[in-house]
């Protein structure tokens, strides 16, 4: 599991983006959880501002709804 900042062009509006304190990036996250071979289960795209352990709840809990064998994260 990883979180990326991505930068908001121009034509982006401008509620949906916003200043990531922390990486200086005015924009939003993206947020991955992999398998072990490197394919993609879920993905997220949140504000640049909301917390990654608030993010990683929300994914982990995708990911258990979607793959319910999954025994290790």
């Amino acid at each position: 599991m990883d979180f990326q900042p991505i930068k908001a062009d121009a034509v982006v509006r401008s509620d949906s983006r916003v200043f990531d304190g922390g990486k200086l990036i005015d924009g939003r996250k993206r947020y991955v959880v992999v398998d072990t071979l490197g394919l993609l289960l879920p993905v997220t795209v949140t504000a640049a501002d909301v917390g990654d352990r608030a993010a990683g709840q929300v994914l982990l809990a995708q990911v258990a709804a979607a793959h319910h064998l999954l025994a290790l994260v």
